[in-house]
């Protein structure tokens, strides 16, 4: 009876399951950036229209809105040249809305996904904050 070698079969057996544990792994570590950019957006929506809704005008409202969307993205890791406010503030009368809609775009091409990710994906949130009813204007 003639025995069998079998050396070099954990190498062969390590290159073919590699590309699809490389290929979880950048699902996994896509998925996470992702989910932490979306709740950082989220963060981001919340304090500018927060910031906006104690304006003393629609116009003031607006760029402390931008500067604040800015400045907590920022302070959150995010870039904020990749960074779309959208505001509107309604008629600014006491007690109405402000939305600020928020679209970050979160980039993926970095990760060794071997094509199967997409470059890049967009994140957004929409955040509402009734202005201030009890300040004078």
């Amino acid at each position: 009876m003639r025995i069998r070698r079998e050396d070099g079969t954990a190498a062969v057996e390590f290159v073919l399951v590699a590309p699809a544990l490389v290929l979880m792994l950048a699902a996994v570590v896509g998925a996470g950036r992702v989910v932490s950019t979306k709740s950082a957006v989220l963060d981001v929506a919340r304090e500018s229209a927060r910031a906006a809704a104690e304006a003393p005008d629609a116009s003031t409202a607006q760029a402390i809105a931008t500067e604040r969307a800015r400045d907590v993205a920022a302070g959150l890791g995010l870039d904020p040249t990749r960074l779309t406010i959208e505001q509107d503030p309604g008629s600014f009368a006491r007690g109405t809305d402000y939305t600020v809609d928020v679209t970050y775009r979160v980039e993926l091409s970095d990760l060794p996904a071997m094509g199967f990710l997409p470059g890049s994906f967009v994140v957004s949130a929409r955040h509402t904050e009734l202005t201030d009813r009890f300040k004078s204007r």
